[in-house]
């Protein structure tokens, strides 16, 4: 690390590029409630270690009616129960994988007027499936803006009809379960802390430095070549996490400050969606937030919206002449909602954050491969 920097300033680099290698590998082979994934122990051993030091910069515990922080925790709601504060990542997603467990599902088994799956009312939504391919849209970007690591970011750009439309959608989800609708709009209904923790935000920095620093070198150290996976056909790793690792070790030994990448080199993440670009003749093109608009507009111009079952109306199959709607249950719906809510609040014009911190992880995790798999095994071929 260049001595040009300054020591909080080279902290965070070193946590958002550790964090970042981290990530891109998806799947959480170095933990103990792993298979493993053909990773040997050392690695694992090194990639845990490297965990425990990212986790250690989490900063404290939220307290009651402190402001939410958008690197740490949600900003579209508050924590349930009798006293008002923020609700961390991690425990949004503990709530919400709660509530599927106990989810009863949208159909029951009936007899009457003839044997078959019945979509419940207060149970079930309904809703076109092209309808949900645009619900679930915003998914991936949201997963994406919170990937941990993430550099400070602030909105720029028109999006504040897509934030409308976003709530608005999330509130067609909720009027469809029978709740109460409309609700506020999550951009002001929550206290947003104006400066988030930083990773470097730690006691005795120096020497949490040079511990973060020593794991995230034994860590990225130990990842295969792109050549060797290539030889030998070693598919344990991603290799987006092999290249990661190695901006690692550059930026620990001074050879380049890069710290982080977006998924195209084209991307801002202030005005573009972070989940990818699109490649109209060959040349890649990142989609402006604001133009997500369009899905949202053409949903509404067609009038498709979710709704609570007919009555006897039976469970939805394809093959039984109903191939264009999906039936999710008013549990993942409400899920659901409450996930667009936030990404309303994460793309309004202004909205910002600082570094995404490490405990994001299983958030990002559950909105992509949880619901977010689930949600889109509902609809396509």
């Amino acid at each position: 690390m260049s001595g040009q920097v300054g020591l909080a300033e080279a902290y965070d680099m070193v946590y958002s590029a550790a964090s970042r290698m981290m990530w891109v590998q998806e799947d959480r082979v170095w933990r103990l409630d792993s298979p493993g994934g053909r990773w040997p122990e050392e690695r694992r051993a090194a990639w845990r270690e490297l965990e425990a030091a990212l986790c250690a910069s989490e900063g404290p515990e939220p307290q009651a009616g402190e402001p939410s922080d958008p690197a740490r925790h949600l900003i579209s709601r508050r924590a349930a129960g009798p006293v008002d504060r923020p609700i961390t990542f991690a425990e949004a997603v503990v709530e919400w994988e709660a509530r599927m467990a106990a989810d009863p599902g949208p159909y029951e088994p009936r007899t009457g007027p003839y044997p078959d799956d019945y979509l419940v009312p207060g149970r079930a939504v309904v809703m076109h499936e092209s309808q949900m391919m645009t619900l679930t849209g915003p998914l991936g970007d949201l997963a994406y803006r919170l990937a941990p690591g993430r550099p400070a970011v602030k909105i720029a750009g028109n999006t504040a009809e897509l934030s409308r439309l976003v709530h608005a959608a999330a509130d067609e989800l909720r009027e469809a379960m029978g709740a109460n609708t409309p609700t506020p709009h999550p951009v002001g209904a929550v206290s947003v802390a104006p400066v988030s923790h930083r990773p470097s935000d730690v006691d005795d920095m120096r020497t949490r430095y040079e511990a973060l620093s020593r794991t995230a070198w034994r860590a990225s150290e130990n990842m295969p070549t792109l050549k060797y996976m290539r030889e030998s056909g070693d598919a344990s790793v991603k290799p987006a996490t092999t290249k990661a690792a190695q901006d690692v070790q550059d930026l620990l030994a001074g050879r380049s400050g890069v710290f982080w990448r977006e998924r195209h080199e084209l991307i801002d993440p202030s005005v573009h969606v972070t989940s990818g670009v699109n490649w109209p003749g060959g040349q890649p093109v990142p989609d402006l937030i604001a133009s997500e608009a369009e899905d949202f507009e053409r949903s509404a111009a067609l009038g498709r919206k979710p709704r609570a079952p007919h009555p006897a109306e039976v469970r939805i199959f394809r093959e039984k002449g109903n191939p264009d709607h999906v039936a999710i249950s008013a549990v993942r719906a409400g899920i659901l909602a409450e996930i667009l809510d936030e990404y309303a609040a994460r793309i309004h014009p202004g909205a910002k954050s600082g570094i995404v911190h490490f405990s994001a992880y299983g958030l990002t995790h559950f909105i992509s491969e949880g619901i977010g798999r689930e949600l889109r095994e509902t609809y396509g071929f």
